[in-house]
């Protein structure tokens, strides 16, 4: 009986197909008759009217300049004011002042966040300072650094040795731009970023000067040499006389990185 009943259920269905199939190949008729006239009402259409593809829209920012080969620009940007170096120099009790420095005719001389070095305390002893008498433009964070080699280290050794305080220190006008040794061509020197300064002597408060440049005063020379030795474990670089014919009179000190770290150091 179930057999049955399966067979009644399934008779109308074979029944309809022949309909059904009828019905799908008239609607498949239709459909390729429409799709015939649309494409000779293509062909027959003029191409101008064919729809071409919007343009691109133009860029309101106007056009991009490439990349520079180097992948950095060739404009130098003025660097940022370093204001956590000069609140380190007031708290330190530095003398010195905001600078400006001139326009340079070479770009590459930037100097960052210069200042004129005016004095520096002498940690040994309270109330007591070095001078520095030219007030050297140079770079905040150099400031810094050459103010405390003067009065940390500086000033306690010649007075140990000499037994006279340090008041003065001789310098050149610390910011120059220029190339190294005042070369024509070549490295552009750390005076032209104010991380450098030239030491000429230095002034005792018994109004003596111990030049850099040796003058037969051999106890004298020897707290010269003293500082200078001591100064390549602040600084990164320290020529003076015997260095070559350009630092035959002076006690160079900069700070600029040579290679790839900081610890490396020309001491001569």
């Amino acid at each position: 009986m179930p057999d049955r009943l399966i067979g009644a259920a399934r008779s109308p269905s074979r029944k309809s197909a022949p309909a059904n199939g009828g019905g799908a190949v008239k609607y498949l008729s239709l459909a390729i008759l429409a799709l015939a006239f649309m494409a000779a009402d293509a062909r027959g259409a003029p191409k101008e009217d064919v729809p071409l593809p919007r343009p691109r829209p133009t860029d309101l920012h106007g056009p991009k300049s490439p990349p520079p080969e180097s992948g950095k620009s060739d404009e130098h940007e003025k660097p940022a004011r370093d204001e956590a170096c000069l609140e380190r120099l007031k708290a330190a009790g530095f003398t010195f002042e905001p600078a400006t420095p001139h326009a340079a005719s070479n770009p590459a001389c930037v100097i960052d966040t210069p200042v004129k070095l005016v004095a520096v305390p002498i940690a040994s002893r309270l109330g007591a300072s070095v001078r520095l008498p030219e007030e050297p433009m140079l770079a905040c964070r150099f400031a810094e650094r050459l103010g405390h080699f003067l009065g940390d280290l500086a000033a306690p050794l010649i007075a140990g040795r000499l037994s006279f305080e340090l008041k003065g220190v001789r310098t050149g006008p610390g910011y120059e731009c220029r190339n190294r040794n005042r070369a024509a061509t070549g490295h552009i020197s750390a005076h032209a970023l104010g991380l450098a300064v030239d030491v000429a002597a230095f002034e005792l408060a018994n109004g003596k000067t111990l030049p850099i440049k040796p003058d037969g005063d051999t106890r004298g020379h020897a707290a010269v040499e003293a500082v200078r030795t001591a100064a390549c474990g602040w600084f990164t670089t320290v020529l003076g006389p015997g260095s070559d014919a350009a630092h035959s009179d002076h006690m160079h000190l900069d700070i600029l990185t040579h290679g790839s770290s900081d610890r490396y150091r020309i001491c001569q």
